[in-house]
């Protein structure tokens, strides 16, 4: 039987495994789910295609599930088995092999790379019966997991064609803007400049005009779509065929899951449809599947980069950047005497010297949902000694005490002169009824409140962020407050892995 013959067999679902592997490289266990047509064969002839997708644990949030099933019943993609993988310290383990950023960002993802090419390619090839074909293999992922997936497969044609980039984040780079950075300081251009093209390389990848705001040499186009155009113009220099390349930009889509799992049905078919050379199947047209409309030509991306920033508004781009996290210098950490004491002792050395603490908030939203996504109800009342709060209460905790905090943030970098009150967290805990509610409700107001707290001090300049007030009667600057958030989540994650989890 034929790879091609696979398209004659429709699963009408697909079914979700979850698996692990102890990693030697990372010294870490790794989670991840592999999900399978409903009428996986593990003694088919021929191993199935395969798609290896880092940020695995967004799956739900992609509706990646419901996803398949829909391409499934119309018979738009061949059966194939995806591999999503969990992402562990993502800041870390995601970025170029080859080196880190300018803040040291990245510094595992050589070990990361070691990872999937000798631990995790050969135990899923054993187990689920997928392919070592490295033309029926795809990497997939989005934002930093996108970088990721983009320089394995570049770097590794030997097991991968095919790379898919959501949001790609190719603005990785080894000099910051405020030090004088240059275009040629983006680390993955400049590896793909100074790599070796493989006939067998495609590449898909995508952007949204609500990626970012940020427009560094005001042009007109947002960075994260220059940076995605540039990234391209240096694969056709390679002369890898336009074909090769394909360039989806959504207008309106943002850096978030919800534009990503719209745009996954292209991906998918890109990756699963059609296979070059054969006929599309039940009257579907080859665009239907393929789409033809590819990167057209280098004129195309020139003619992209000409265009005047008064043509911003036909383009849809955005008008005008607003400030960035680095303009209001988010990394500096706060100076003792506008906060409690026993922020010091507690909280802040859990934030580690030099990070970014927007950056921790964000990975610390994928961790709790990592972490607790998979647990039952009845695991999620768990509470590791009697008198102690359950799960449930835990998760209720850091959403109350978040919203409290930026309350505190708010206030504080309006001007607010008096002290605002304080809580008392067990009589909180005690009156919130968390244990009724569900923990995918409890899990999904804990993100929504997270995105509100991002953006209320992504929108703080430098001076309101130095702003101190008073709370509970002791000084708290807006800075301080900011810290302390990944600080106070990171302590009770700790609690979470040491007290709860080992009980389960």
């Amino acid at each position: 039987m034929s790879v091609a013959s696979f398209t004659s067999r429709v699963p009408a679902a697909v079914a979700v495994h979850p698996d692990s592997i102890l990693s030697i490289p990372l010294k870490r266990t790794v989670h991840f789910e592999v999900v399978l047509p409903a009428d996986f064969d593990p003694a088919a002839p021929v191993a199935y295609p395969v798609l290896y997708l880092n940020d695995g644990q967004d799956l739900a949030r992609l509706r990646l599930k419901g996803t398949l099933n829909t391409l499934y019943r119309q018979q738009a993609v061949r059966p194939f088995v995806l591999v999503a993988i969990h992402a562990g310290e993502r800041i870390q383990e995601y970025g170029t092999a080859a080196r880190p950023d300018f803040k040291a960002r990245g510094s595992k993802a050589k070990h990361y790379a070691e990872f999937v090419l000798t631990e995790l390619l050969p135990y899923v090839q054993g187990k689920y019966h997928v392919t070592a074909d490295p033309e029926q293999a795809v990497f997939g992922g989005f934002s930093l997991g996108g970088l990721s997936a983009f320089d394995i497969v570049w770097h590794h044609p030997e097991a991968f064609a095919r790379a898919g980039a959501f949001s790609g984040s190719f603005w990785w780079r080894s000099k910051a803007i405020e030090d004088g950075y240059l275009d040629s300081d983006r680390i993955m251009h400049q590896l793909v400049r100074h790599g070796q093209a493989h006939s067998s390389h495609r590449f898909w990848l995508q952007t949204g005009t609500l990626d970012e705001t940020n427009d560094r040499n005001h042009n007109g186009i947002i960075d994260s779509i220059e940076d995605t155009l540039d990234l391209m113009a240096e694969l056709t220099r390679h002369n890898i065929p336009d074909q090769h390349i394909r360039y989806v930009q959504m207008t309106g889509g943002r850096h978030d899951q919800q534009t990503w799992g719209r745009a996954m049905p292209d991906f998918l078919r890109w990756a699963f449809g059609a296979l070059e050379g054969e006929q599309p199947r039940y009257g579907q047209s080859k665009a239907h599947l393929i789409s033809n409309r590819n990167w057209a030509s280098r004129r195309r991306l020139a003619k992209q980069r000409r265009k005047r920033v008064s043509e911003k508004n036909f383009l849809d781009y955005l008008a005008a950047p607003t400030p960035v996290v680095a303009a209001m210098n988010s990394q500096t950490r706060p100076v003792s005497g506008q906060y409690p004491v026993y922020y010091d002792e507690s909280y802040y050395p859990r934030v580690p010297a030099g990070a970014d603490p927007l950056e921790l908030l964000e990975q610390q939203t994928a961790e709790l949902q990592q972490l607790l996504g998979g647990l039952s109800e009845q695991q999620a009342l768990t509470a590791y000694a009697p008198g102690k709060w359950s799960i449930k209460e835990m998760v209720q905790h850091l959403t109350d005490t978040e919203r409290i905090f930026a309350y505190r943030a708010l206030c504080v970098a309006r001007g607010e002169t008096q002290s605002l009150p304080g809580f008392d967290e067990n009589a909180y805990a005690a009156e919130s009824d968390a244990n009724s509610r569900t923990l995918s409700e409890l899990l999904a107001e804990n993100e929504m409140v997270r995105k509100s707290s991002l953006a209320l001090f992504r929108s703080f300049r430098p001076a309101q962020l130095d702003r101190v007030g008073l709370a509970n009667n002791n000084p708290i600057s807006v800075r301080a407050l900011l810290y302390v958030l990944p600080g106070h989540e990171a302590h009770h994650i700790n609690v979470l892995r040491e007290r709860y989890l080992p009980l389960l």
